[in-house]
This record gives structure tokens, C-alpha cells and sequence, in this order.
């Protein structure tokens, strides 16, 4: 045998078996060195490390994981690789699998994620409608548990929806109180407060017509103005009633209206079935919780959504990490190794929807 090819091979033999002792010695604290160490040495990683990697689970996330495979395409064009991903005790998700797949075959991480874009968790998403669609077409609307959906998706919409389930039943404190808290609950912006002034405007009309007893076709000149002045600046919420309002009981034109019934807001026609629809599909965990040095958020972005942004606050609500996201579904890390031990915020915003927990880091 040539002399240079043997001591090539006994090279990549020792460093194989070198790779193969870090792997099965490594403790969860030692993630962030022994990704760095396997990313290092690829894309020239073997088969037979590569498939300790994958089975270093109590070590290294999902993400990690599938961040060392897709940095060895070489070895990921044998299907072996691919089934064993597949098949070992801990399987990586479907949607890694298939975009390795992908990856073996020359394809970039990027094209993949547009191409899977609004392919994941439809049904999901079709059956959580339903059941709403269920509860609002009842006899008898069920609030408490109307909002209890609402409230598990969070949201500004969300928050908007569960305010007019208060208003139906009359609850102008919860109603008004719920209203008032969202500028502190989604730092709203300089645009979002103008068109959230608007949103109480609305609010406080349809509570008057509440208390008082009266409907919509009983407004007077100065609250039919005050409408015309929503509908004419206010492109959300407030806008949209407004105009419905003007539209159905005097005799105003406007395009894309929404039909607003005559009892003010009173029932369940006051639930815009496509709006709940789009809260519908987003979804984020954390794993470990509690966690030392680091944390896995997993998440799926809601259909015709590819981006977003995981933000992490602490009790204070100062602002510790933003992680970008895209991708229809995946899985972002936290870097906690400087991060004291207390209690923390998270919130996936996505599209003008949100979904928010509680991280425990414990040193």
C-alpha cells in the first residue's frame, strides 16, 4: 500500500476514533463545545460519528443535531444515514428528515424553507377552526370556553376577540380593562397606539349603546360623526366596525365592509370566523424547562407565514435575547450559559399574532 494513503487512513482512523471518545463522553454541560468541536471537523465527519451524534440526545437538541447532519452531505447521500435518522430509539422530527433528504441532493437550507412554506400543521389548524366554528354555531355561545381557546392562542386578535365575548355578555369592566392593558402586553408602537386610540373609541361607543339600552340606529350626530372620522383614518379594528355600522344603518358606502348586526355587537356575529382562523397554527415549546446552558424552542408558524421572531424577556420585561425565525417549522437555541438563574418570558410573534410561556433558568 502506498505510504501516503496508509498514513492518511490511520490519520482519519485515529481522528474517527478520537470524535467517537468526545461523543460518549460528553455531559449535557458540554453541548456548546462539542457542537463546536463536530461542526469543526466537518464536513469530513464519518458515517459511524455521525450516528453517535444523532444519538447523543441527553446532550444535544434536535436542532444541533440536524445542524451537524446537514453540514456532512457527503454521507447523508447514503440512505443508511437517512434510516437510521429515521429509525433510532429517538427519530429526528419528519420535517428535518425530509429536508436533509434535500440537502443530500444539492438543494440550499434557504430553497428548502420556501418550499415548505404553509405545508405543515393544516390539519391542525382546520380542526382547531372547527371547533370554534362549533361553539359559535351552538344555540347557547359558550363563552368561558370560547375564551379559553382564545386565550391558549394569545394574540392581539385573539385579545380583541375575547373582549367581544365580554361585551356580549354585557362585561364592560373585563372588556375595558383587557382593552386597556394591550399597549403594555405588546409594546405597541407609535402607529399601533394611534390605531389602538381608535380601537377604544369603538369600544367605548359599543359600551354606551350597552348601557344605555339603545342600538345602533339610535346614534346621534355626534356619534354618527365620530364614526365617520374611524372609518375615514383607522385601518384595523375600529375602522372596519365603523364603516360596517355607518354602512348598515346609514346609508353609507364603503368597500369590504363587514356586516355588524342590530344588536350592537351583542351575539355571535360579533366573532369574525377568518380572523380566528389565522390565530390558528402557531405553536412553540421549550425544552429543557427548567434549563442550565441551554434552551431548545421548537416551533410551527401558521399557513402563508415564514417568518417571525422568538423574544425573551425577564420579570422586568427588559429584553434579553430576540431570535429570528423562518421556516414553516423549526427549532432556535438559547445560549443561557450567561444568563442568571430566575424566571423568563418568551413570546413567538409571527404576522400580528403572538403565543408567549415561561422559561425556568436554574444554575
Amino acid at each position: 500500500m502506498n505510504a501516503v494513503v496508509k498514513y492518511k487512513k490511520i490519520k482519519v482512523g485515529s481522528i474517527t476514533d478520537a470524535t467517537l471518545s468526545e461523543i460518549e463522553t460528553a455531559w449535557p454541560n458540554d453541548m456548546w463545545e462539542l457542537r463546536s468541536e463536530l461542526l469543526g471537523k466537518s464536513p469530513h465527519l464519518s458515517l459511524d460519528v455521525l450516528k453517535s451524534t444523532a444519538d447523543k440526545t441527553d446532550v444535544l437538541p434536535d436542532n444541533v443535531i440536524f445542524e451537524i447532519m446537514a453540514a456532512n452531505p457527503d454521507e447523508l447521500k447514503k440512505e443508511e444515514l437517512i434510516e437510521y435518522l429515521e429509525d433510532k430509539e429517538n427519530p429526528l422530527p419528519e420535517y428535518m428528515i425530509e429536508i436533509l433528504r434535500q440537502v443530500s441532493t444539492g438543494t440550499t437550507y434557504k430553497t428548502i424553507l420556501h418550499r415548505q412554506m404553509a405545508q405543515y400543521n393544516q390539519e391542525k389548524a382546520r380542526a382547531a377552526y372547527d371547533i370554534i366554528r362549533s361553539i359559535l354555531n351552538d344555540s347557547v355561545t359558550n363563552m368561558t370556553e370560547l375564551r379559553n381557546w382564545l386565550d391558549n392562542v394569545g394574540g392581539k386578535r385573539a385579545d380583541e376577540q375575547i373582549i367581544a365575548s365580554y361585551i356580549a355578555e354585557n362585561n364592560y369592566s373585563d372588556a375595558l380593562a383587557l382593552a386597556n392593558m394591550m399597549p403594555s402586553l405588546y409594546e405597541y408602537s407609535d402607529n399601533e397606539m394611534e390605531e389602538h386610540n381608535y380601537y377604544l373609541d369603538m369600544l367605548n361607543l359599543l359600551v354606551n349603546l350597552g348601557q344605555q339600552g339603545t342600538s345602533i340606529f339610535e346614534l346621534d350626530s355626534t356619534e354618527v360623526n365620530n364614526l365617520v372620522n374611524l372609518a375615514d383614518h383607522s385601518h384595523g379594528t375600529a375602522g372596519a366596525q365603523a364603516k360596517g355600522i355607518l354602512e348598515y344603518a346609514y346609508g353609507y358606502h364603503y368597500c369590504n365592509c363587514i356586516g355588524v348586526d342590530t344588536s350592537g355587537y351583542k351575539n355571535s356575529n360579533a366573532f369574525n370566523p377568518d380572523a380566528l382562523e389565522k390565530l390558528y397554527g402557531i405553536e412553540i415549546s421549550v425544552e429543557p424547562n427548567p434549563v442550565r446552558e441551554w434552551a431548545a424552542f421548537s416551533y410551527t408558524l401558521p399557513d402563508n407565514a415564514s417568518e417571525g421572531e422568538i423574544k425573551i424577556s425577564d420579570y422586568t420585561g427588559k429584553l434579553m435575547a430576540t431570535l429570528p425565525i423562518n421556516g414553516k417549522q423549526g427549532q432556535k437555541i438559547w445560549d443561557t450559559r450567561n444568563i442568571k438563574s430566575g424566571v423568563y418570558f418568551y413570546t413567538l410573534n409571527v404576522s400580528g399574532f403572538n403565543k408567549s410561556g415561561k422559561i425556568v433558568v436554574s444554575k
